[in-house]
């Protein structure tokens, strides 16, 4: 068994031991790949091992992989079977290259990024909407993207008038170096806005991001759908 495959193989174990903790089933947890910086080969080693999703951080990375832009046809990754989601920040410069390409959109945080993308999505996809994520910064941390919880229903009304995109749940980051104490506040938060959106909000909540290679197992338990993973699964063994 291959490093990447013996990576998944303790990953699943990890995330069939917490969804058991929380009282759910694993198949409730969709495990994204994130492949940033990731060549070619071994994101097709994570594949084979029967991983579906995979996450990039930079429209231009998943250009080069994914279309084969700037680079030679023959590294070109297949989409076939495969969900893209993009889990960076988002520039609006990038919203018709991001919505052409990509299944998910996790990092939607201002108004301005909402009115782009619906336009974009309008403009690449034909009529299928868009499924997004509204990122919300629940650590007050400067340097990390996100609407604040207070402002979080106005963006959610205005997502809710949009025509090509489809609000799926949120999104978050937990502080690095966080307490468990701490990372069950923080996921926990995230779980509970969620909850109020479904109440106040017309739309398909189902989902929450939440969760890296560093505390997946706690965001499990606090309700995570989605977890992001990146070193965990590509990250050599010692």
């Amino acid at each position: 068994m291959g490093e990447i495959a013996t990576n998944l193989r303790r990953i699943r174990e990890n995330i069939a031991s917490a969804t058991e903790r929380s009282g759910r089933d694993e198949s409730d947890v969709t495990l994204i790949a994130v492949t940033k910086t990731v060549p070619v080969e071994r994101i097709r080693e994570v594949i084979a091992a029967g991983v579906t999703h995979l996450g990039e951080n930079k429209v231009q990375e998943a250009e080069i992989k994914f279309v084969g832009r700037g680079t030679s046809i023959a590294d070109k990754m297949s989409m076939d079977g495969i969900m893209l989601h993009m889990i960076g920040s988002l520039q609006r410069n990038k919203v018709h290259d991001a919505a052409a390409l990509f299944d998910w959109v996790h990092s939607v945080d201002r108004p301005q990024l909402v009115a782009a993308l619906d336009k974009a999505a309008a403009d690449e996809r034909g009529g299928q909407p868009l499924s997004v994520l509204l990122e919300v910064n629940l650590t007050g941390e400067p340097t990390k993207s996100g609407v604040s919880a207070e402002e979080l229903p106005k963006l959610a009304d205005m997502l809710a008038s949009c025509e090509h995109l489809r609000g799926m749940g949120l999104m978050t980051i937990a502080r690095q170096g966080a307490s468990q104490a701490e990372l069950h506040d923080t996921f926990g938060k995230l779980r509970q806005l969620l909850s109020s959106l479904r109440h106040t909000h017309p739309g398909d909540w189902q989902h929450l991001s939440m969760g890296m290679s560093g505390d997946y197992e706690v965001a499990i338990e606090e309700g995570a759908t989605m977890v992001r993973l990146g070193r965990a699964v590509f990250e050599e063994r010692k």
